[in-house]
Formats: structure tokens, sequence, C-alpha cells
């Protein structure tokens, strides 16, 4: 479908946007342009839940009852409303990223002209991005943490360490993807950054994981009440064969910040406790947050 087909959808694309809307299963019908193979590998992906058959449909209709909740329907019909303003009213009334994310691919968001059908991977980003930006825009004038605190959590081969500290806002997020794993086989470590402000440069090396770990760090500063500067280093270790898309990185971020986190006096210590426990400890004593208090700043002065 063409990106523009939002503004007036057909038959097909009205039963996909019926199905966004629903907050559970429903049932339709598909008629496909040809046969199709059932079996085979899923395609994956490392933004998204991976997929199984696909094929061209040519007519999609609902068959079962769509549960859509009054603030979905009032907002995919109020034409007024930014995108962005939407997500942020969604995410207040209890609409998931997941669902959210679905809505603004389908074209459901966003003021009518300019409505427009958005590529899934745009789509999970766009929304955490967009829900992160407007939580940090909430913690930025929050007062600082006074202690280094370091979480950790593990999923399915993936092993996270968040590391927060006093001072202004700042997030850097490493991935190591060690010897064996899905996408090295020798092992690498990637990492993007921003200092100040969300950056508006998209993060071309961890990409889409990004963000949603941004989210989950964001949210979590704003429940306790303070602002600060985050580090997350991800492990990715050779049981993690299948990319189960970026919730993996954004709940599992949220699961660690529900735990105790250990409390350490400086940056240098709480580097120092977790150079013992990730797969690449001179990276991580390398990296551009470990090392940017070392530089002084303006406002030492």
């Amino acid at each position: 479908m063409d990106v523009s087909s939002a503004v007036s959808p057909d038959l097909v694309l009205e039963a996909t946007q019926l199905v966004a809307k629903s907050s559970s299963s429903v049932e339709i019908e598909l008629d496909f342009a040809r046969p199709v193979a059932v079996g085979g590998n899923p395609t994956f992906d490392s933004m998204s839940t991976p997929l199984g058959p696909t094929g061209e449909v040519v007519r999609a209709e609902v068959t079962g009852n769509a549960k859509i909740s009054r603030k979905i329907a009032s907002i995919t019909e109020e034409v007024d409303v930014l995108a962005s303003e939407a997500m942020g009213e969604l995410v207040d009334s209890g609409t998931g990223e997941a669902q959210i994310s679905r809505m603004l691919s389908s074209g459901l968001l966003g003021r009518e002209e300019g409505r427009k059908l958005v590529p899934t991977r745009w789509g999970i980003t766009a929304t955490d991005d967009t829900l992160g930006k407007r939580v940090w825009d909430k913690v930025r004038f929050l007062p600082s943490l006074d202690k280094v605190l370091v979480f950790e959590a593990e999923y399915l081969d993936n092993r996270f360490h968040v590391v927060l500290t006093p001072g202004s806002w700042a997030f850097h997020m490493m991935e190591a993807w060690t010897g064996g794993s899905l996408w090295s086989e020798t092992g690498r470590v990637l990492g993007d950054w921003e200092e100040g402000s969300p950056r508006t440069k998209y993060a071309s090396r961890v990409t889409g994981a990004y963000y949603s770990a941004r989210l989950g760090v964001l949210e979590y500063l704003e429940s306790i009440g303070r602002s600060g500067a985050c580090l997350i280093w991800r492990d990715i270790g050779p049981g993690y064969w299948a990319p189960v898309g970026v919730w993996l990185i954004r709940e599992t971020v949220r699961e660690a910040l529900r735990g105790k986190g250990r409390k350490f006096d400086s940056l240098e210590a709480a580097i120092g406790f977790m150079s013992d426990r990730v797969s690449s400890p001179n990276e991580l004593r390398k990296s551009w947050f470990a090392n940017r208090s070392i530089q002084m700043r303006l406002d030492a002065f």
C-alpha cells in the first residue's frame, strides 16, 4: 500500500486498522492472491517479533468482535491532534507501547490530512523515542540522585547492567555481542550516547534497542522523582539464537530497575564492580560514559 493511503483507506486497510485498535486478538478472514506455504522457518528481525507465513492479501474481513477502549476510539477519531500528543494521551490511559506502535504503523495517529502508514521498524522506534522525550521533559527538572546505583537483570541469555549516576542527563548504551552469538563469531562491542538532551540523530549502532532501553530508564527516574545520567551494558550470549524484538530490551531494563540496586560512592567504584561481571571489561573502562567525568566541564568554573 502507498504510505498516504491512510487518508482514504480501502477495505483491507480498514480491517488492519480495526485489528490495530483492538486490545485483544480478533478473528479475521483473509483471501490471498496465491496459495501461502505453511511451515518453514519464520522471518526474524531485531526490532519486531518473529513473523510466520506471509502472502499478498486481496481481501480482509474482521469476523470477530474487536474490543476497543473508549480512549483509543476517541483518539483515532480526533483529526486535529498531533501523533506525538496522541501517543502521550494513550500511554497515560494505560495503552501499551506495542499497541501504540501498531496504531502508528497502520496510519491511525496524527492529523487527518497528514496520516501515513509507517514501516514497523520505524513505528516501534518512533513510539519509544517520542514517549521517552516526553518523560525526559519532566525528569530534567527533578533533583539529582545522590548515589551511584547499579541494577542487573537477565533474560534469554541477555544480561543487562544499568548504572545510574548523579548529575545532568546523559545516556550511553553499549551492546557486547559475545563470541558465537547471533551476529558475531568473534565478539564485538557497539555503543551510542547522548548528553544534555535526547539525541536528534538516529542511534545507528545500537538502533532501536537504544530508544527502548532509554524509555525504561526515564520512566524509573520519573517514578522516584530524581534526575541523573545512565550507562547500560548489554551482554548478548550465544543462547540468544533468534531475535524476538526490542520489547525484550524495554522489559528487561524495566525488570532490572524494579530490583534493589547496589549503591556506590563513585562511578569508578561501580565500574570496578561491573568489570568482573561483563564480557569486555576493557571496553567498559574505555567507554565514553566512564571517562566523561574526567573532562573539565563549564559548570566547574
